[in-house]
């Protein structure tokens, strides 16, 4: 007689069982590296775009946009705030470029970098950019200290809405360039904002972005205004020795 080899069906069942586990271990692994790629191509191509942008803009108006474009005046005579009167002209020159098709509703809530909290409207431009562009990514411009700030999330609503993954701040500097937010060297503690602002210092919005923070260990709820300079330069704002979007959590 002809023997005839093969698997027991326990054999079988125990095979498998193996591979769902080392599946169940590394294919999340994988698709952590998946999306980690996807955040920095879309980044990558966010700084071009905007780049190509300001490039045109900066062309047309025979630069010096900052000198022509910001300035700070009372709003009256009673008041002490600032106007910046040609926010709306030199927003819509950019908006031009950048083929606005509409606006981006935002139905949750934008997280800190470290992902500690939520985020509130940042004075700098702010956390929820409501331009809808073209190629799925939302925009917004805004001036604040005597700054045209640019703020892009680079793959519009569909999350994950967290400031330095998706969600970044640009400036354009004095040399009509587009410029990446740098956070300050210094991760400012809760007692050192205190001091600085007084006791109520989570209610300021100069207290939240003070230093322009990015750093896994910052608390400020403006934690990643100034991650877009990491960002570009793949270096981890609190190692330099690892990769900035490897070290995405």
């Amino acid at each position: 007689m002809k023997k005839i080899f093969g698997f027991t069906l326990a054999e079988v069942l125990i095979t498998l069982g193996i591979i769902g586990v080392v599946a169940a271990m590394t294919i999340p692994s994988i698709i952590n590296k998946t999306n980690k790629k996807e955040l920095q191509t879309s980044f990558k191509a966010a700084y071009s775009i905007l780049s190509q942008a300001v490039s045109q803009v900066v062309t047309e108006e025979g630069g010096n946009l900052r000198k022509t474009y910001v300035y700070t005046e009372p709003n009256d005579s009673t008041s002490s705030g600032v106007w910046y009167p040609n926010n709306k002209l030199i927003a819509d020159k950019l908006y031009s470029k950048l083929k606005v098709i509409g606006e981006c509703n935002y139905t949750g809530s934008v997280r800190t970098f470290n992902k500690s909290s939520d985020s509130p409207q940042i004075d700098r431009g702010t956390v929820k950019p409501n331009r809808a562009l073209a190629n799925g990514m939302c925009f917004n411009v805004g001036m604040n200290a005597g700054q045209i700030n640019l703020t892009i999330d680079t793959n519009g609503t569909k999350g994950p809405n967290i400031l330095g993954y998706d969600i970044f701040y640009f400036d354009i500097d004095d040399s009509d360039k587009l410029r990446p937010k740098q956070a300050s060297s210094h991760i400012y503690t809760e007692d050192e904002l205190e001091n600085i602002f007084g006791t109520n210092y989570s209610d300021s919005l100069s207290a939240v972005q003070y230093g322009d923070p990015c750093s896994l260990n910052s608390n400020q709820a403006g934690n990643g205004l100034g991650c877009a300079y990491y960002a570009l330069i793949d270096q981890n704002p609190d190692d330099k020795t690892k990769g900035y979007w490897e070290s995405l959590r």
